[in-house]
């Protein structure tokens, strides 16, 4: 007996020996292999305007495209100097030195090294002075180039050399309304007397707030927050008219559980400087709960995600077994049953937060997740830290559930800022099933990776907008193959996956149009040759009689015809697609309401998604469902995923080097932002002048701007062309007689057409009483007059929109050719 205990206790030292030694091997082996994410290394360096610190830039570990740059805008002083501070962190700065260039980067003005480097507070202070002749009012951009160690570092703002500008009227402003919004405080009433309080006003949620919002709930109602990192303004559009800033901080406050909570805001100004004060055009507060896993964040139906301003989106296994998303630069994977919470990636720091960790330039896109809680997901646009810090691309990862770790499995580097590559991204970013292939969509391009050998090849290019769509939750790809929008009768579906392709075509006297992917499964229309209407560029309308839902084996899985109407567009939301639609009357297509489609193989989403709340401080908060019922009181078993290197090789890396623009397009800005584009001026003009923005061209070039309007003009009619007079309008006939390109404004209404359009760029429009407009045609002369009839004219713009109030106001879609 005494033996046989013996062989027992020496049996279990022996196998508690061996698994302590296969642990330590194993957890030897993970450390080998596994990678922290280095903490955020680069500088940030701000504009000093006399003493108040301004437009915060990020720095790019290479030169980028300036074309893609349009961030902040910084006005030049009397002596065309721009004074900026450097926060270093732990660098050690060794030389600045800047460049100018024109707007589309094309000429470089000056490139200048900066001999004398000062030092104030924690900052590092450089006088950068253009020397050299710059227009006034014309946008360049100033490229700072900083020395750190033996890093350089890129930073860009554009500049303006322009008088009369009321920045610090502007930014004294828009720091006091914050402050007093904060502090709860008005007293003097500067928030109740700039304010446009209405009853169609939100006045229920923090997530999101406006110049209709009431007074009280600007000052945060009962949240009572603190500042916890403070807001640098950041200047987006400024003129002797108007002027568009946005602020970002972080601020803290106790919840209805009474725990500490921290949210990111971004504030939205627009204003007007009149009579020697300021004027509150426009305003908006979004306000996005950092997600804290310590918090109480399981209620009983799932979790709670707290105040949310943005469209949220979340993805789970076919079993509803895992939920991921992302919020605030962080990406979360829950695990009902277990109730684990595993935080799979996040740029936010460990420790205090500063303004890198806020910098929201890049998306996190989830692509899939399977039956076990793996995943593949994407990082796409600026990386505010990590081994690609400073750089703009597109990280794909693949989470493993098993091992709680992410690998990156291919990094795609670019010179596209953020605005530009995630709405490629959003159309196709998809990864093969065996891990060897990624597909993307760069600049009207679609690229094969291959990650076995880090090979690129462009399968398309020079694509046409509107001339091909994406899905890269389905790894599907469709594209027409004529590469025409409004003349084309074959539409090509790829199955990424095996690579075989499915051609869908129409009779002789119809045309396809693409929509969108609902999964795996490509919508497209067909419309009537008779019933398409391609006059007037820019008020194009593509009418589909027949709306199709096909799967790539070529079956048709739903047919959609409207009666009494067409459909001329649509968008996919998860499983709903939602249909643009019109009526056709004696006088065109006009607008009547939107139809739905759910996906017939979508499951009851009652149980999941996202659902409101309502609660005594913070008043709505999101939840997301989780179809599961949670005890009160439970909380999570949080998990950090490590990163860790593929077994035995290097995630693949490639670059795309910026492609010239071929196809004519027109970007709107607004609120600060990058909003869309588009390839005819007149849609530009119309989206921009909806959202109180600016158009620009492809070479970055002011093309129209909102709110920058001259009251007075003076005309010589000695001076306009035979054409003019005769009033036979012809944008090509015109453009020559005047001898430069005009541009077609019809569609849009008069105040579009009266605001600033660049110098020398005349554009022409007609009313649907036939009297044409030309503005800008003598550095902001406009023309008003009627067809045969050149004694009757108008000037002065004041007159002219008297005169067309009358008519509607409202310009049609059409002209009178003229002969050649």
């Amino acid at each position: 007996m005494k033996k046989i205990l013996i062989r027992i206790v020496v049996l279990v030292l022996v196998f508690a020996a061996a698994v302590f030694g296969t642990s330590k091997i194993l957890g030897k082996k993970m450390a080998d292999t596994s990678e922290v994410m280095a903490q955020a290394t680069f500088p940030l360096v701000y504009v000093d305007l006399n003493g108040k610190q301004i437009n915060c830039m990020h720095g790019y570990a290479q030169e980028m495209d300036v074309i893609a740059m349009r961030d902040t805008l910084t006005p030049l002083s009397n002596d065309k100097t721009v004074n900026i501070q450097i926060q270093p962190f732990e660098n050690q700065i060794s030389s600045v030195s800047y460049e100018v260039l024109s707007a589309d980067g094309s000429k470089s003005l000056e490139n200048t090294l900066v001999t004398t480097l000062g030092k104030q507070d924690d900052y590092v202070t450089a006088e950068l002075k253009v020397n050299n002749k710059i227009l006034i009012n014309t946008e360049y951009i100033m490229k700072i180039k900083v020395t750190a160690g033996v890093r350089d570092i890129y930073y860009y703002t554009r500049i303006i050399n322009q008088a009369n500008l009321n920045t610090e009227n502007y930014l004294n402003f828009a720091t006091g309304f914050y402050e007093k919004c904060l502090n709860g405080n008005d007293e003097d009433g500067m928030i109740s007397q700039t304010i446009e309080p209405n009853e169609d006003a939100d006045n229920t949620t923090l997530a999101h707030m406006d110049i209709h919002s009431s007074g009280a709930q600007l000052m945060w109602g009962r949240l009572t927050p603190q500042a916890y990192l403070k807001p640098i303004p950041s200047i987006k559009e400024l003129n002797e008219n108007t002027a568009t800033l946005e602020m970002d901080y972080v601020i803290t406050a106790t919840g209805d559980t009474e725990e500490m909570e921290m949210y990111h805001v971004t504030e939205y100004y627009r204003m007007r400087y009149a009579e020697s004060q300021v004027m509150l055009l426009d305003f908006e507060r979004d306000t996005n709960e950092i997600f804290d896993p310590e918090n109480s964040i399981l209620v009983t139906n799932g979790i709670r995600l707290g105040i949310n301003s943005r469209d949220l989106t979340y993805k789970s296994d076919t079993d509803k077994k895992y939920f991921a998303f992302a919020q605030q630069g962080s990406l979360w994977l829950y695990e009902t049953g277990t109730k684990k919470l595993t935080q799979v990636f996040s740029f936010l720091q460990n420790g205090k937060l500063d303004a890198r960790d806020i910098y929201d330039e890049n998306n996190i896109r989830i692509i899939n997740i399977d039956s076990s809680g793996n995943m593949t997901f994407l990082l796409c646009g600026y990386m505010n830290r990590g081994k690609h810090e400073g750089e703009c691309g597109v990280a794909v990862y693949t989470y493993d559930a098993a091992t709680t770790s992410i690998t990156e499995r291919l990094y795609v580097e670019t010179q596209e800022a953020f605005s530009l590559l995630d709405k490629d991204v959003e159309n196709l970013g998809y990864m093969s099933a065996d891990r060897t292939h990624f597909y993307l969509t760069l600049e009207g391009s679609f690229y094969d990776i291959n990650i076995t050998d880090n090979s690129v090849t462009e399968q398309f290019s020079n694509l046409s907008s509107g001339c091909y769509v994406g899905s890269s939750t389905g790894g599907k790809f469709a594209w027409l193959q004529e590469n025409e929008k409004y003349d084309s009768s074959t539409l090509n579906l790829r199955d990424l996956e095996t690579g075989n392709d499915t051609a869908f075509t129409c009779d002789s006297d119809e045309r396809l149009q693409p929509i969108g992917f609902i999964d795996s499964d490509l919508v497209y229309g067909v419309a009537k040759v008779s019933d398409i209407d391609t006059e007037d560029k820019g008020s194009e309308v593509f009418p589909m009689y027949k709306v199709l839902i096909v799967n790539s084996a070529g079956e048709t899985l739903k047919t959609y015809e409207p009666d009494g109407c067409y459909v001329i567009g649509g968008s996919v939301n998860d499983k709903l697609l939602t249909l643009d639609r019109v009526k056709k009357t004696k006088r065109g297509y006009t607008e009547t309401s939107q139809d739905h489609i759910v996906n017939s193989s979508a499951d009851d989403e009652a149980a999941y998604g996202f659902a409101y709340v309502e609660s005594d401080k913070k008043q709505t908060e999101t939840i997301l469902k989780t179809g599961e019922t949670i005890e009160e009181g439970t909380t999570p078993q949080i998990l950090y995923a490590k990163q860790v290197k593929a077994e035995g090789e290097e995630a693949a890396e490639v670059s795309i080097p910026a492609k010239k623009q071929t196809e004519e397009l027109y970007y709107v800005y607004a609120k600060g932002h990058l909003d869309s584009m588009y390839t005819t001026i007149s849609e530009a003009v119309q989206r921009a002048d909806d959202q109180l923005g600016v158009v620009v061209n492809n070479k970055q070039q002011l093309i129209w701007e909102r709110g920058n309007k001259q009251t007075t003009c003076k005309l010589d009619i000695s001076t306009f062309p035979d054409v003019i007079l005769s009033g036979k309008m012809n944008i090509k006939k015109l453009s020559k007689n005047l001898g430069k390109q005009v541009l077609d404004l019809t569609g849009c209404t008069l105040d579009s057409v009266l605001y600033y359009v660049s110098e020398g760029t005349p554009v022409l429009a007609k009313t649907a009483d036939g009297v044409v407009i030309i503005a800008g045609y003598d550095q902001y002369n406009t023309i008003l007059l009627k067809p045969g009839e050149a004694e009757t004219y108008y000037y002065g713009l004041e007159e002219s929109a008297d005169m067309f109030e009358a008519a509607g106001n409202q310009f049609v879609t059409y002209f009178d050719p003229l002969e050649e």
